[in-house]
């Protein structure tokens, strides 16, 4: 049987066809006699063990006289035999794996995907602490852990319902690229109501500059922003005029950019 779990496990990531395929034009071979149609089922099947036993030859290559092991991610088909060749050998072997995987596991592990089995090398391998197989309800997984540079991960979100697993799917997202964007811009904006509360107040500052009916403009810009803070207090269970006013004159005697402490309904610095 092939190994469930493995240790110290260098990664092969292939996509190289390790089952009989057809061919994709119109083709048929004619044989004359039993014999024949033997030796031409045993051309084709030696052409498959061929790549087998180069995979082989790699793990004996890397692996003997220590304690890591080899798996193999493939892209294509492996089919029963080479698969049972390859468990033999205590190689743990996955196929059909998507490419959008296999993109991330070199990230992840480090190597290089291989298209071909001709020039196999211990450049081409990647390394995990640890291979294994999980199941999650009906659904078996395979875990990738213990990374020593891992440049791509995976977040496993479990959840009672699609819903739920939706909604969480959504704020980590959200999540993930407020960083991105605060890495990318090279600043933050405070959160709890407070850029809204400030930018109404400078609003309300630029509204004496300002000549004619665009001063109605202005003024209904700066009532919209504190849209955002009001929420936040109905939200929490406060009077949303109270809160705004308390916000105003704290952000106005100290200097700073308040928002709502959504527990206490006070000011605080986000």
């Amino acid at each position: 049987d092939m190994p469930k779990r493995v240790e110290n496990a260098l990664i092969l990531t292939c996509n190289v066809s390790l089952e009989y395929e057809s061919t994709e034009v119109n083709s048929g071979f004619f044989y004359k006699s039993a014999v024949e149609r033997e030796s031409m089922v045993k051309a084709e099947r030696k052409f498959i063990d061929d790549r087998v036993e180069k995979i082989i030859a790699l793990k004996k290559k890397v692996c003997e006289g220590t304690d890591k092991q080899l798996v193999v991610f493939n892209q294509k088909g492996v089919d029963p035999l080479s698969l049972d060749a390859l468990a033999k050998e205590g190689i743990l072997c996955l196929r059909r794996a998507k490419r959008r995987n296999m993109e991330r596991l070199t990230l992840a592990c480090g190597g290089k995907p291989m298209n071909s089995v001709d020039d196999l090398d211990e450049s081409c391998l990647g390394y995990a602490g640890l291979v294994y197989e999980h199941v999650l309800g009906e659904t078996k997984f395979t875990f990738v852990e213990e990374l020593a540079n891992p440049r791509s991960v995976t977040l496993l979100i479990k959840g009672p319902n699609a819903f739920t697993i939706n909604q969480i799917k959504d704020a980590a997202r959200d999540g993930l690229r407020a960083v991105k964007n605060a890495i990318e811009d090279k600043c933050v904006i405070p959160g709890a109501g407070a850029f809204e509360v400030a930018a109404s107040q400078a609003l309300v500052e630029f509204k004496k500059t300002v000549r004619g009916r665009a001063r109605l403009g202005v003024q209904a810009f700066s009532d919209g922003l504190l849209v955002i803070p009001k929420t936040l207090a109905r939200n929490s269970g406060f009077d949303a005029q109270d809160t705004i006013v308390k916000l105003q004159e704290e952000s106005q005697v100290t200097g700073e950019h308040v928002g709502l402490d959504v527990s206490t309904g006070e000011a605080i610095l986000p």
